[in-house]
């Protein structure tokens, strides 16, 4: 929110930054990481940040919803993927007396953010925080890349300009999605562990593995991840005014998209 720069993050620009190439002022030229004159801090910035758990569709509806919307907006700050990629692993790998070398495994990743969200309170959410954004640019931000109850409530709490919109889906559903869908990014090995699942689910996702409705990949990645950022949506939703939660069961991703649109002209 304001300008000062949190211990972590000094800590990232002066040890770690220096030993990356990073690609950030190519790729997004109205973000850096450093405070300069014409740039303001992306926490104090409107924002409407889409927030969803691996299979819930996340993706397709930010796709539906530049066309429902417009352009203007996306694409303006990096992804969460790429903000792992640039400071949380980096950072962790660091401290950890590691290279810093690209990680493709989720599980392996998902080890990585947890151990930066001890350290840095917040999590992600705070990453995201620490992009300055162009004075120039004075349009709604439209992003992706805060996840579980740590990352919104420090998000709801410390931003209110931000607009955290929480899409949702059962988990049966989301292993089906994520067993389906060929993202090069999706590696994960291990065992088909199904003991993240409520008791009520675990008969019947045991059949769907046994029947190949669902792999093991999915379940391995999933398992990690509920590790990080549990399995269901974030409970405390209804005491924060710029929370909106959306369940997409039954909505075609065009629905979503417009249920997320209709949230922006409200704000409006």
């Amino acid at each position: 929110m304001g300008d000062v720069q949190a211990p972590d993050k000094r800590y990232y620009l002066s040890e770690v930054y220096p030993r990356l190439s990073l690609p950030l002022s190519d790729v997004y030229p109205l973000v850096r990481l450093d405070k300069a004159a014409g740039f303001h801090g992306l926490g104090s910035h409107p924002l409407l940040m889409l927030v969803a758990l691996t299979g819930t569709g996340k993706t397709t509806t930010l796709a539906c919803l530049g066309r429902v919307l417009g352009p203007s907006g996306m694409g303006v700050i990096p992804s969460r993927r790429e903000l792992a990629d640039w400071i949380a692993l980096p950072m962790m790998q660091t401290l950890n007396g590691e290279e810093t070398l690209p990680v493709a495994d989720r599980p392996r990743r998902f080890a990585y953010t947890r151990s930066f969200a001890r350290r840095v309170p917040g999590g992600m959410a705070a990453v995201f925080s620490w992009l300055y954004l162009a004075d120039s640019f004075g349009d709604l931000v439209i992003a992706e890349g805060i996840r579980g109850e740590n990352e919104i409530r420090h998000a709801l709490t410390r931003f209110p300009a931000w607009q955290i919109v929480e899409l949702t889906l059962d988990p049966l559903t989301r292993l089906r999605r994520l067993s389906e869908r060929r993202d090069r990014f999706d590696r994960a090995s291990g065992a088909a562990d199904l003991s993240f699942l409520p008791c009520e689910l675990r008969e019947e996702a045991g059949a769907l593995l046994a029947a190949g409705e669902i792999d093991a990949k999915a379940v391995a990645i999933m398992g990690a991840e509920v590790c990080n950022y549990g399995l269901f949506p974030f409970a405390a939703g209804d005491q924060f005014p710029n929370y909106h939660r959306i369940s997409v069961d039954e909505r075609s991703p065009d629905e979503v998209a417009w249920a997320v649109a209709e949230i922006v002209d409200a704000q409006s």
